[in-house]
Protein backbone atom coordinates (compact mmCIF):
# COMPACT_ATOMS: atom_id res chain seq x y z
CA UNK A 1 0.00 0.00 0.00
CA UNK A 2 1.52 3.56 -1.04
CA UNK A 3 2.08 5.68 1.64
CA UNK A 4 0.36 8.91 1.68
CA UNK A 5 1.99 12.11 1.06
CA UNK A 6 3.59 14.08 4.33
CA UNK A 7 0.59 17.04 2.99
CA UNK A 8 -1.89 15.04 3.46
CA UNK A 9 -2.02 14.98 7.77
CA UNK A 10 -1.62 18.07 10.49
CA UNK A 11 -0.09 19.94 10.81
CA UNK A 12 2.14 20.04 7.13
CA UNK A 13 -1.36 20.19 5.50
CA UNK A 14 -2.04 23.02 6.97
CA UNK A 15 1.46 24.29 5.84
CA UNK A 16 0.85 23.15 2.38
CA UNK A 17 -2.62 25.31 2.14
CA UNK A 18 -1.35 28.28 3.00
CA UNK A 19 1.75 27.92 0.38
CA UNK A 20 -0.37 26.26 -2.09
CA UNK A 21 -3.21 29.34 -1.81
CA UNK A 22 -0.02 32.01 -1.93
CA UNK A 23 1.58 30.36 -5.13
CA UNK A 24 -1.95 29.83 -6.95
CA UNK A 25 -2.76 33.61 -6.15
CA UNK A 26 0.17 34.81 -7.71
CA UNK A 27 -0.85 32.25 -10.84
CA UNK A 28 -4.34 33.79 -11.28
CA UNK A 29 -3.63 37.08 -11.15
CA UNK A 30 -1.40 36.15 -14.23
CA UNK A 31 -3.59 34.22 -16.00
CA UNK A 32 -6.62 36.47 -15.48
CA UNK A 33 -4.53 39.28 -17.64
CA UNK A 34 -3.13 36.58 -20.13
CA UNK A 35 -6.47 34.76 -21.22
CA UNK A 36 -7.91 38.54 -21.75
CA UNK A 37 -6.53 38.06 -24.99
CA UNK A 38 -7.56 35.19 -27.14
CA UNK A 39 -3.77 34.40 -28.08
CA UNK A 40 -3.11 34.05 -24.62
CA UNK A 41 -5.51 31.05 -24.25
CA UNK A 42 -4.89 27.44 -24.22
CA UNK A 43 -6.39 27.42 -27.39
CA UNK A 44 -8.02 29.97 -29.22
CA UNK A 45 -11.55 28.67 -29.35
CA UNK A 46 -11.55 29.32 -25.58
CA UNK A 47 -13.43 31.55 -24.21
CA UNK A 48 -12.22 33.45 -21.02
CA UNK A 49 -14.41 31.25 -18.59
CA UNK A 50 -13.30 28.67 -19.83
CA UNK A 51 -9.70 29.10 -19.75
CA UNK A 52 -9.91 30.35 -16.39
CA UNK A 53 -12.18 27.55 -15.45
CA UNK A 54 -9.58 24.83 -16.50
CA UNK A 55 -7.02 26.51 -14.30
CA UNK A 56 -9.47 26.47 -11.19
CA UNK A 57 -10.56 22.77 -11.67
CA UNK A 58 -6.97 21.84 -11.98
CA UNK A 59 -5.59 23.47 -8.92
CA UNK A 60 -8.44 21.90 -6.88
CA UNK A 61 -7.25 18.38 -8.17
CA UNK A 62 -3.45 19.14 -7.08
CA UNK A 63 -4.62 20.42 -3.97
CA UNK A 64 -7.05 17.70 -3.11
CA UNK A 65 -4.71 15.12 -4.35
CA UNK A 66 -2.09 16.26 -2.64
CA UNK A 67 -3.57 16.83 1.05
CA UNK A 68 -6.11 13.45 0.83
CA UNK A 69 -8.90 15.27 0.58
CA UNK A 70 -12.77 13.26 0.30
CA UNK A 71 -15.69 14.80 0.59
CA UNK A 72 -17.58 11.63 2.31
CA UNK A 73 -20.53 10.06 1.11
CA UNK A 74 -23.41 11.72 2.74
CA UNK A 75 -25.50 9.16 5.15
CA UNK A 76 -28.23 11.21 6.58
CA UNK A 77 -30.81 13.73 4.87
CA UNK A 78 -29.42 16.83 5.55
CA UNK A 79 -30.78 20.03 2.96
CA UNK A 80 -31.63 17.48 0.51
CA UNK A 81 -34.78 16.65 3.07
CA UNK A 82 -37.13 13.80 1.78
CA UNK A 83 -35.41 13.84 -1.56
CA UNK A 84 -32.19 11.79 0.52
CA UNK A 85 -32.26 7.90 0.48
CA UNK A 86 -30.53 5.46 1.91
CA UNK A 87 -30.85 2.26 -0.72
CA UNK A 88 -30.33 -1.15 1.17
CA UNK A 89 -28.07 -3.54 -1.30
CA UNK A 90 -30.40 -6.15 -2.67
CA UNK A 91 -30.34 -9.77 -1.97
CA UNK A 92 -27.19 -11.57 -2.50
CA UNK A 93 -27.71 -13.32 -5.10
CA UNK A 94 -27.60 -10.45 -7.89
CA UNK A 95 -24.12 -10.17 -6.79
CA UNK A 96 -22.22 -12.77 -8.41
CA UNK A 97 -19.10 -13.75 -10.23
CA UNK A 98 -17.25 -10.58 -10.15
CA UNK A 99 -19.08 -8.61 -7.63
CA UNK A 100 -19.18 -11.60 -4.82
CA UNK A 101 -15.78 -10.55 -3.10
CA UNK A 102 -14.65 -11.82 0.09
CA UNK A 103 -12.98 -9.27 0.97
CA UNK A 104 -15.55 -6.30 -0.35
CA UNK A 105 -18.83 -6.79 0.80
CA UNK A 106 -22.20 -4.45 -0.10
CA UNK A 107 -23.50 -1.91 1.74
CA UNK A 108 -26.45 0.52 2.03
CA UNK A 109 -25.92 3.22 -0.53
CA UNK A 110 -26.41 7.33 0.05
CA UNK A 111 -28.36 9.15 -3.16
CA UNK A 112 -29.94 11.92 -3.37
CA UNK A 113 -33.22 12.68 -5.72
CA UNK A 114 -34.02 15.73 -7.86
CA UNK A 115 -36.43 17.40 -8.30
CA UNK A 116 -38.19 14.77 -6.41
CA UNK A 117 -38.17 11.33 -5.05
CA UNK A 118 -39.67 8.30 -7.04
CA UNK A 119 -42.61 6.52 -4.64
CA UNK A 120 -44.17 3.14 -5.44
CA UNK A 121 -47.04 4.06 -4.79
CA UNK A 122 -47.23 7.03 -7.59
CA UNK A 123 -49.31 6.82 -10.49
CA UNK A 124 -47.12 7.77 -13.52
CA UNK A 125 -44.09 5.88 -11.69
CA UNK A 126 -43.75 3.29 -15.14
CA UNK A 127 -43.54 6.86 -17.61
CA UNK A 128 -41.00 8.42 -15.74
CA UNK A 129 -38.31 8.64 -17.42
CA UNK A 130 -34.96 8.62 -14.73
CA UNK A 131 -31.38 9.07 -15.44
CA UNK A 132 -28.97 7.27 -12.58
CA UNK A 133 -25.78 9.37 -12.13
CA UNK A 134 -22.89 8.71 -11.26
CA UNK A 135 -20.08 10.61 -11.05
CA UNK A 136 -16.32 10.90 -11.44
CA UNK A 137 -13.49 11.69 -9.01
CA UNK A 138 -10.85 9.37 -10.16
CA UNK A 139 -12.47 6.75 -7.72
CA UNK A 140 -11.74 8.71 -4.80
CA UNK A 141 -12.95 12.38 -4.70
CA UNK A 142 -16.89 12.80 -3.88
CA UNK A 143 -18.91 16.18 -4.57
CA UNK A 144 -21.52 17.99 -2.31
CA UNK A 145 -24.67 15.69 -3.55
CA UNK A 146 -26.82 18.48 -3.50
CA UNK A 147 -25.17 20.69 -5.53
CA UNK A 148 -24.11 18.11 -8.03
CA UNK A 149 -27.49 16.59 -8.49
CA UNK A 150 -28.58 20.33 -9.50
CA UNK A 151 -25.82 20.65 -11.93
CA UNK A 152 -26.32 17.21 -13.92
CA UNK A 153 -30.43 17.67 -13.85
CA UNK A 154 -30.59 20.65 -15.14
CA UNK A 155 -28.92 19.80 -18.47
CA UNK A 156 -30.27 16.47 -18.27
CA UNK A 157 -33.86 17.30 -17.46
CA UNK A 158 -33.59 20.41 -20.52
CA UNK A 159 -31.59 18.59 -23.36
CA UNK A 160 -32.36 14.91 -22.59
CA UNK A 161 -35.91 15.15 -21.21
CA UNK A 162 -35.46 13.15 -17.60
CA UNK A 163 -38.04 13.53 -15.55
CA UNK A 164 -35.55 12.61 -12.46
CA UNK A 165 -31.88 12.31 -11.76
CA UNK A 166 -30.83 10.39 -8.69
CA UNK A 167 -27.18 11.03 -7.93
CA UNK A 168 -25.22 8.12 -6.98
CA UNK A 169 -22.92 8.26 -4.17
CA UNK A 170 -21.07 5.01 -4.14
CA UNK A 171 -18.01 3.96 -1.81
CA UNK A 172 -14.87 6.12 -2.56
CA UNK A 173 -11.99 4.08 -2.79
CA UNK A 174 -9.67 2.70 -0.17
CA UNK A 175 -8.38 0.31 1.82
CA UNK A 176 -12.17 -1.06 2.47
CA UNK A 177 -13.74 -0.16 -0.41
CA UNK A 178 -11.44 -0.95 -3.42
CA UNK A 179 -13.10 -2.78 -6.58
CA UNK A 180 -15.63 -3.88 -7.11
CA UNK A 181 -17.46 -1.54 -4.21
CA UNK A 182 -18.15 1.41 -6.39
CA UNK A 183 -20.17 -1.18 -8.66
CA UNK A 184 -21.64 -3.54 -6.37
CA UNK A 185 -22.89 0.46 -4.98
CA UNK A 186 -24.53 1.47 -8.50
CA UNK A 187 -26.27 -1.63 -8.49
CA UNK A 188 -27.81 -1.62 -5.65
CA UNK A 189 -29.07 1.91 -6.47
CA UNK A 190 -30.29 0.28 -10.47
CA UNK A 191 -31.85 -2.60 -8.85
CA UNK A 192 -33.89 -0.20 -5.92
CA UNK A 193 -35.09 2.04 -8.91
CA UNK A 194 -36.41 -1.02 -11.03
CA UNK A 195 -38.00 -2.10 -7.11
CA UNK A 196 -39.56 1.36 -7.45
CA UNK A 197 -41.51 0.41 -10.70
CA UNK A 198 -39.58 1.98 -13.26
CA UNK A 199 -39.54 -0.61 -16.26
CA UNK A 200 -35.62 -0.71 -17.67
CA UNK A 201 -36.34 0.74 -21.17
CA UNK A 202 -37.10 4.05 -19.04
CA UNK A 203 -33.77 3.74 -16.95
CA UNK A 204 -30.50 5.68 -18.29
CA UNK A 205 -27.32 5.12 -16.51
CA UNK A 206 -25.03 8.48 -16.81
CA UNK A 207 -21.31 8.05 -15.97
CA UNK A 208 -18.40 10.82 -16.33
CA UNK A 209 -15.06 9.97 -15.53
CA UNK A 210 -14.56 7.45 -13.33
CA UNK A 211 -18.27 7.35 -12.74
CA UNK A 212 -18.16 6.24 -16.75
CA UNK A 213 -15.74 3.48 -16.00
CA UNK A 214 -18.27 2.43 -13.17
CA UNK A 215 -21.38 2.57 -15.60
CA UNK A 216 -19.39 0.70 -17.99
CA UNK A 217 -18.60 -2.12 -15.53
CA UNK A 218 -22.35 -2.18 -14.71
CA UNK A 219 -22.99 -2.61 -17.83
CA UNK A 220 -20.85 -5.10 -18.70
CA UNK A 221 -22.00 -7.21 -15.59
CA UNK A 222 -25.76 -6.58 -16.74
CA UNK A 223 -25.05 -8.11 -19.84
CA UNK A 224 -22.42 -10.73 -19.30
CA UNK A 225 -23.10 -12.25 -15.82
CA UNK A 226 -25.88 -14.91 -15.09
CA UNK A 227 -28.31 -12.19 -13.44
CA UNK A 228 -31.92 -11.89 -13.72
CA UNK A 229 -31.86 -7.95 -13.87
CA UNK A 230 -32.58 -6.41 -17.07
CA UNK A 231 -30.46 -4.31 -18.76
CA UNK A 232 -31.09 -0.40 -18.57
CA UNK A 233 -32.31 1.65 -21.78
CA UNK A 234 -29.52 3.13 -22.63
CA UNK A 235 -25.93 4.55 -21.21
CA UNK A 236 -24.34 7.72 -21.80
CA UNK A 237 -20.55 7.79 -20.60
CA UNK A 238 -18.99 11.27 -20.68
CA UNK A 239 -15.21 11.07 -20.81
CA UNK A 240 -15.14 8.04 -19.52
CA UNK A 241 -11.89 6.80 -17.74
CA UNK A 242 -11.27 3.62 -19.44
CA UNK A 243 -7.29 2.74 -19.38
CA UNK A 244 -7.72 2.78 -15.50
CA UNK A 245 -4.35 0.85 -14.26
CA UNK A 246 -1.54 1.55 -12.29
CA UNK A 247 0.30 3.26 -14.85
CA UNK A 248 -2.48 5.86 -15.66
CA UNK A 249 -0.68 9.04 -13.97
CA UNK A 250 2.25 8.45 -15.66
CA UNK A 251 0.89 7.28 -19.24
CA UNK A 252 -1.34 10.66 -18.56
CA UNK A 253 1.23 13.14 -18.28
CA UNK A 254 3.03 11.64 -21.47
CA UNK A 255 -0.26 12.72 -23.41
CA UNK A 256 0.32 15.76 -25.18
CA UNK A 257 -3.15 16.90 -24.33
CA UNK A 258 -2.78 16.41 -20.98
CA UNK A 259 -1.16 19.56 -20.72
CA UNK A 260 -3.94 22.19 -21.14
CA UNK A 261 -6.60 19.39 -19.68
CA UNK A 262 -8.17 20.20 -16.33
CA UNK A 263 -7.11 16.42 -14.91
CA UNK A 264 -4.20 16.08 -12.82
CA UNK A 265 -1.58 13.00 -13.18
CA UNK A 266 -1.22 12.60 -9.30
CA UNK A 267 -4.72 12.64 -8.89
CA UNK A 268 -5.29 8.92 -11.40
CA UNK A 269 -2.55 7.78 -9.71
CA UNK A 270 -4.01 7.86 -6.53
CA UNK A 271 -7.27 7.02 -7.74
CA UNK A 272 -5.60 3.82 -9.54
CA UNK A 273 -4.01 2.73 -6.46
CA UNK A 274 -6.57 3.06 -3.92
CA UNK A 275 -9.23 1.76 -6.13
CA UNK A 276 -7.04 -1.09 -7.78
CA UNK A 277 -6.72 -4.52 -5.46
CA UNK A 278 -3.32 -5.70 -4.88
CA UNK A 279 -1.62 -8.31 -6.33
CA UNK A 280 -2.40 -10.50 -9.50
CA UNK A 281 -5.92 -9.80 -11.32
CA UNK A 282 -7.81 -11.60 -13.07
CA UNK A 283 -8.67 -11.30 -17.10
CA UNK A 284 -12.23 -10.59 -15.54
CA UNK A 285 -10.97 -8.26 -13.18
CA UNK A 286 -9.00 -6.44 -15.35
CA UNK A 287 -11.61 -6.14 -18.18
CA UNK A 288 -13.88 -4.31 -15.42
CA UNK A 289 -11.76 -2.26 -14.69
CA UNK A 290 -9.40 -1.56 -17.71
CA UNK A 291 -11.97 -1.57 -20.24
CA UNK A 292 -9.81 -0.12 -23.05
CA UNK A 293 -8.93 -3.65 -25.64
CA UNK A 294 -11.68 -5.36 -24.15
CA UNK A 295 -15.22 -5.25 -25.38
CA UNK A 296 -17.94 -7.03 -25.08
CA UNK A 297 -21.07 -6.88 -26.78
CA UNK A 298 -24.17 -5.63 -25.00
CA UNK A 299 -27.69 -4.72 -26.57
CA UNK A 300 -27.98 -1.40 -24.78
CA UNK A 301 -27.78 1.36 -26.73
CA UNK A 302 -24.61 3.41 -25.77
CA UNK A 303 -23.38 7.07 -26.24
CA UNK A 304 -19.80 7.37 -25.85
CA UNK A 305 -18.97 11.25 -25.45
CA UNK A 306 -14.94 12.84 -25.59
CA UNK A 307 -13.50 16.49 -25.07
CA UNK A 308 -11.69 16.95 -28.50
CA UNK A 309 -8.33 18.69 -26.66
CA UNK A 310 -8.70 16.14 -23.79
CA UNK A 311 -5.94 13.88 -22.28
CA UNK A 312 -8.33 10.81 -22.73
CA UNK A 313 -9.73 11.83 -26.25
CA UNK A 314 -7.83 8.80 -28.22
CA UNK A 315 -8.54 6.27 -25.60
CA UNK A 316 -11.93 7.14 -25.36
CA UNK A 317 -12.26 6.94 -28.91
CA UNK A 318 -10.27 3.53 -29.82
CA UNK A 319 -12.79 2.27 -26.80
CA UNK A 320 -15.84 3.19 -28.45
CA UNK A 321 -14.71 2.47 -32.01
CA UNK A 322 -14.12 -1.43 -30.49
CA UNK A 323 -17.65 -1.65 -29.06
CA UNK A 324 -19.20 -0.96 -32.01
CA UNK A 325 -17.29 -3.70 -34.20
CA UNK A 326 -18.81 -6.00 -31.31
CA UNK A 327 -21.60 -8.20 -33.18
CA UNK A 328 -24.83 -6.33 -32.20
CA UNK A 329 -23.76 -2.83 -30.37
CA UNK A 330 -25.23 0.16 -31.09
CA UNK A 331 -22.29 2.76 -29.77
CA UNK A 332 -22.59 6.20 -31.13
CA UNK A 333 -19.31 8.42 -30.25
CA UNK A 334 -19.22 12.31 -30.28
CA UNK A 335 -16.68 14.39 -29.84
CA UNK A 336 -16.72 18.13 -28.59
CA UNK A 337 -14.08 19.65 -30.77
CA UNK A 338 -12.58 21.86 -28.34
CA UNK A 339 -13.45 20.60 -25.03
CA UNK A 340 -11.41 19.65 -21.95
CA UNK A 341 -11.86 16.62 -19.80
CA UNK A 342 -15.87 16.14 -18.05
CA UNK A 343 -17.35 19.04 -20.21
CA UNK A 344 -20.85 17.49 -19.36
CA UNK A 345 -20.21 17.92 -15.16
CA UNK A 346 -17.49 20.86 -15.34
CA UNK A 347 -20.28 23.05 -17.44
CA UNK A 348 -20.92 25.74 -14.75
CA UNK A 349 -17.07 25.98 -14.19
CA UNK A 350 -16.00 25.94 -18.03
CA UNK A 351 -19.09 27.42 -19.55
CA UNK A 352 -19.98 24.65 -21.31
CA UNK A 353 -23.36 23.94 -21.12
CA UNK A 354 -23.53 24.56 -24.80
CA UNK A 355 -21.89 21.86 -25.50
CA UNK A 356 -22.97 19.10 -22.96
CA UNK A 357 -26.61 20.44 -24.07
CA UNK A 358 -25.51 19.34 -27.61
CA UNK A 359 -24.16 16.39 -27.11
CA UNK A 360 -26.98 15.08 -24.89
CA UNK A 361 -29.55 15.97 -27.73
CA UNK A 362 -27.18 13.77 -29.67
CA UNK A 363 -27.60 11.07 -27.32
CA UNK A 364 -31.18 11.34 -27.41
CA UNK A 365 -31.95 11.28 -31.25
CA UNK A 366 -29.28 8.23 -31.57
CA UNK A 367 -31.77 6.52 -28.51
CA UNK A 368 -34.64 7.26 -30.36
CA UNK A 369 -33.27 5.83 -33.53
CA UNK A 370 -32.49 2.40 -31.82
CA UNK A 371 -35.59 1.54 -30.26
Amino acid sequence: MTMAPIWSSQPFKAMFIVMFACKKALQFTFYSIKYLFVSGRPIPEWSFKTSIGVEVVRALFELWTATRFQHPPQLSAGKSGERFVIMEPPDSEFFSGILNSEKVQPTPTGAVWYPAPIRKEDSDVKTRKVAIHIPGGAFVLGWDPEETVRTASTVLSKHYGSTNVIYVQYRLAGPEAQFPAAIQDALTAYKYILDLGVPAENITLVGDSAGGNIALALLRYLETAQTALPSPGNVMCFSPWVDASLESGTNYTQNEGSRIDLLDGQLLTWGARAYIPEGELSEEATSYITPLYRPFATKTPLFIAAGGVEGFCNGVCEYANQMSRTEGSRVKLHVSKFMPHDFFLAYPFLGSEAEAGAALEEALEFFKQCQ
